[in-house]
C-alpha cells in the first residue's frame, strides 16, 4: 500500500503518520512493521524516528494481521461512573486484571466490557483489548476511561500523548520525602535481573512522575502524584527508586522489609498497617480529559477504597506528624512554622586576621576546650544570671517596701532570716 504525505502531516514521525492514514491499526502495530523493515520511503527502509515531508510516498509492504479473538464475554460487575455514546469512565476494583496476558485469560476487565457493551467498543488495540485506552495494575484500583468507538479511542490516545489527559493518584509511601513537592525523572525498563519486574535502567524509556506531599505520619507520607508518561509500574518503580516504596507493595519492597526502618515504638502500628493493606496502597483517584466529540473538559473523582481509608484513619489517630524539613548536616527534623531567618544579619570579619592571611601569616589556632571546662563555664554563666535576677528582685521589693512606709533598716531581704538571740526563746 502506498500513502502520499500532504501538508497536513508534514514533519510528523512516520509511525504517527501511518496510524492516521491506515485503518484499524495501532501505533504498536506500525512500530512492529517498521522494525521488521516493511515500511519504506524512496525504496529504503524507514527508521523508527524518521519524519515525513510533503510529497513523500510511504510504502507499506505488508498489512498487519489482527490476532484472532479468543476473548469470551464474562458477566463481571462494573462500577460505571459516567457513560455516553463515546466514552465510559469506570472505577476499576482491586484484584482485577485489565486484559488477557501473562498467563491470565479469564476474569479480566476486557471480558466484562465485552459482556456489557458487546460490539460498542473500539477495536484499535485489537480484539483482546476492546475499548482499552490505558491500563492499571491488577492490584491498583481507580478510574479508567474506555473508548466506545475508534474515533474516540484515537482522540483519547492523542490526549495521552500530548498530556492533556491527566491522571491523578494517591499513594502512601514509607518514610518522609525530602521535598514537599517534586518530579522524579528517571528512565524505566525491564529489570535485567528479574524480567517480571521493572526498574530504573540507563537505556529505559523516558519517565516522569510529579508528586506533592499531602499528609505526614510518623513513618509514612501520603502523596498525590501525576504521570507525565505511562510506563508499566511507573509510580511503584519511581517511589522505590527515591527510597520510599509504596506501603504494602509486594513486588517493590514495600512490605515486611520496611518494618526495619520504623522505630520500635511504632513497629506494632506499622505491622497493623500491613495487615490492613491487601497490596500496594495506590489508587487512581481523579481523571481529567477532553470529551472526544463535544470538546468539553470533564473531571471525575472517586473516594479512597476502604482499606486505604482505614489505614489513613489509623495513622491519623496513632501517629500523626507535622511536615518535616531536611538539613544536610542534621537530616530530618520537625517543621517549626515560627522559625524564620533573622533579617539584617551581617557576617563580621576580623580585619586584622584578614591582613595576616594576606601576608601569608596564619593566626594561631584556638585550643579546643575540654568538656569539663565547657560545663564549668556554663554553670558560671547560669549562676551569674541567677545572681543578677535576685538583685533585680531585691531592688524591686525594697522599693515596694518604702512605698508601704517600711524603713530601710527594718527591711528584710527575701529569703533572709535574721539570727535570733537564744536567750529570748
Amino acid at each position: 500500500m502506498n500513502y502520499l504525505v500532504n501538508e497536513q502531516h508534514s514533519g510528523e514521525r512516520i509511525d504517527k503518520f501511518l496510524v492516521g492514514v491506515m485503518e484499524n491499526v495501532s501505533r504498536t502495530d506500525v512500530q512492529k512493521l517498521i522494525a521488521a523493515g516493511e515500511v519504506k520511503v524512496g525504496g529504503a527502509q524507514a527508521p523508527k524516528n524518521f519524519r515525513v515531508e510533503t510529497g513523500m510516498v510511504v510504502v507499506v509492504d505488508k498489512i498487519p494481521e489482527k490476532e484472532a479473538s479468543t476473548l469470551e464475554p464474562e458477566n463481571i460487575p462494573l462500577d460505571i461512573v459516567y457513560e455516553d455514546a463515546d466514552i465510559v469512565v469506570l472505577n476499576k476494583p482491586r484484584n482485577l486484571v485489565v486484559h488477557p496476558g501473562n498467563g491470565v485469560q479469564n476474569g479480566t476487565l476486557a471480558a466484562g466490557l465485552l459482556y456489557h457493551f458487546k460490539e460498542n467498543l473500539s477495536a484499535v488495540n485489537g480484539p483482546l483489548r476492546p475499548g482499552i485506552v490505558h491500563r492499571l495494575d491488577k492490584d491498583t484500583p481507580g478510574l479508567m476511561v474506555v473508548a466506545k468507538n475508534d474515533a474516540a479511542h484515537r482522540h483519547l490516545a492523542h490526549q495521552l500523548e500530548t498530556r492533556t489527559l491527566h491522571r491523578t493518584y494517591n499513594a502512601l509511601v514509607w518514610g518522609h520525602v525530602r521535598d514537599l513537592e517534586g518530579t522524579i525523572d528517571a528512565p524505566i525498563g525491564r529489570n535485567p535481573k528479574n524480567r517480571l519486574k521493572m526498574a530504573v535502567v540507563k537505556d529505559g524509556k523516558p519517565s516522569r512522575t510529579h508528586y506533592v506531599a499531602k499528609k505526614f505520619f510518623a513513618f509514612a507520607t501520603l502523596l498525590e502524584l501525576q504521570l507525565e508518561s505511562g510506563r508499566t509500574h511507573q509510580i511503584r518503580v519511581h517511589s522505590r527508586y527515591m527510597g520510599h516504596p509504596v506501603v504494602g507493595d509486594p513486588l517493590y519492597d514495600g512490605r515486611d522489609g520496611c518494618l526495619n526502618r520504623v522505630s520500635p515504638l511504632m513497629k506494632d502500628i506499622a505491622a497493623k498497617v500491613l495487615e490492613i493493606a491487601p497490596a500496594q496502597l495506590l489508587q487512581a483517584v481523579k481523571i481529567e480529559l477532553i470529551h472526544p466529540t463535544t470538546g468539553k473538559k470533564m473531571k471525575f473523582k472517586v473516594p479512597l477504597e476502604k482499606p486505604f481509608e482505614q489505614v489513613l484513619k489509623l495513622l491519623k489517630k496513632e501517629c500523626p506528624a507535622d511536615a518535616p524539613t531536611f538539613d544536610e548536616d542534621e537530616g530530618f527534623h520537625d517543621f517549626d512554622a515560627d522559625i524564620r531567618f533573622d533579617e539584617g544579619f551581617e557576617e563580621e570579619f576580623d580585619e586584622e586576621s584578614l591582613d595576616k592571611f594576606d601576608e601569608c601569616v596564619f593566626p594561631e589556632l584556638k585550643e579546643r576546650k575540654t568538656r569539663a571546662q565547657r560545663h564549668a563555664e556554663k554553670a558560671a554563666t547560669a549562676a551569674h544570671r541567677r545572681a543578677k535576677a535576685a538583685e533585680r528582685k531585691r531592688i524591686k521589693q525594697e522599693k515596694a517596701a518604702r512605698r508601704r512606709g517600711i524603713a530601710p533598716e527594718d527591711f528584710v531581704e527575701p529569703g533572709y532570716e535574721p539570727t535570733i538571740d537564744p536567750d529570748l526563746l
